[in-house]
């Protein structure tokens, strides 16, 4: 299987999201039906109330993020779709927080790599049926600004890397700050990071951005840096590679007293030392290996890096449309330009190359 591939080339944000609108419609209605029934199961919310509370996330973006909504408003017009459930499509993990562990994020240095290349990426976990409405799209914004990335389709972004070597994954955090009101939405800031032109002004537009929920973010750049950020409502803490080598999942490694996440603390731990094993000489075979891996694949842990819908006689207790499982594979070799995408999990799925 391969992701839908989506290319888009235009000057305005408006003019980007209706390109983004026009090839992307059958996965974007599919998305919002699927969210529909998720909201209305999981949540008791009726859909009106849900379009309703994503749109108080609008006056806030509309001070520091207005071309960012522009290009939302594009999305609707280019899909047919309502801008109020594509503001659903872009706050779904504020609005949500889903209670199931999600991704498992790297970043490796030149230092520890075999070709002294600079690379970051991450195993994407979340419920399976993200899959059937996620894609890629390759951006020339005509500005200088070109990037590539991974998104649930409407969506501004969710993990990618651009032409001047900055990228940007990410892992859900939960904590005891997070609050049921309007900041800045997540996937904003993602898109922030990935059309910086360095990997301190991304740091700085998270640093400033007016934060309601907890999340984390990695991110590296060409020039052969990383830092991931554990992200709350009152601090931003930031984390730095050791021997270059830099891991993280779903549980705060800083204030880790207001961290509510469910599970152990393994699969960040477990990577590592899966990586460290062949410091200095790391090469993309390698990662995807270790990106593979099974070890304590209880059904109920959560802490297999290469997740998988438990099989018959593996109940969690749960429908299994609701398990947590890996969507998708990524490697980004920053130096190169070029990115490894898996769809689906890894040990049974392949990598395709993708270049900007």
């Amino acid at each position: 299987m391969e992701f839908k591939v989506v290319t888009i080339s235009a000057a305005t944000p408006y003019e980007r999201g209706v390109q983004h609108g026009q090839a992307a419609r059958d996965l974007i209605e599919r998305g919002i039906a699927r969210y529909q029934e998720h909201f209305q199961k999981a949540e008791q919310a009726p859909w009106s109330m849900v379009r309703q509370k994503a749109m108080g996330f609008v006056p806030i973006l509309e001070r520091e993020y207005e071309d960012l909504l522009e290009e939302i408003r594009g999305i609707a017009g280019g899909s047919g779709v309502d801008f109020e459930d594509m503001m659903v499509l872009n706050t779904r993990y504020e609005l949500l927080k889903f209670p199931i562990q999600e991704c498992t994020t790297f970043a490796i240095l030149p230092e520890a790599s075999a070709n002294r290349h600079t690379y970051l990426g991450m195993n994407w976990d979340n419920v399976g049926w993200m899959r059937d409405s996620s894609l890629l799209l390759k951006v020339d914004e005509l500005n200088g600004t070109r990037y590539f990335c991974m998104t649930e389709a409407g969506q501004l972004i969710r993990h990618g890397f651009n032409n001047h070597g900055v990228a940007v994954v990410t892992n859900n955090l939960l904590s005891t700050g997070d609050k049921d009101q309007p900041g800045v939405p997540t996937n904003f800031m993602r898109r922030r990071i990935l059309t910086s032109k360095t990997l301190e002004e991304a740091v700085q537009s998270v640093r400033n951005a007016p934060r309601s929920v907890s999340c984390n973010l990695m991110a590296a750049s060409a020039e052969g840096n990383a830092v991931d950020m554990e992200v709350n409502p009152v601090r931003l803490s930031e984390l730095h590679p050791t021997g270059g080598i830099l891991t993280h999942a779903n549980h705060f490694a800083t204030n880790r007293d207001i961290c509510r996440s469910k599970g152990g603390n393994f699969r960040d731990v477990r990577l590592y030392s899966l990586l460290e094993q062949r410091r200095g000489s790391i090469d993309p075979a390698f990662i995807t290996d270790c990106l593979k891996d099974h070890y304590k694949a209880d059904p109920a842990s959560h802490e297999a890096i290469c997740k998988h819908i438990p099989q018959a006689g593996e109940s969690v207790g749960q429908d299994p449309a609701s398990c947590s499982v890996t969507i998708a594979s990524q490697i980004y070799d920053l130096d190169a330009r070029e990115a490894l995408v898996c769809c689906g999990n890894p040990c049974t799925g392949s990598y395709t190359k993708y270049t900007l």
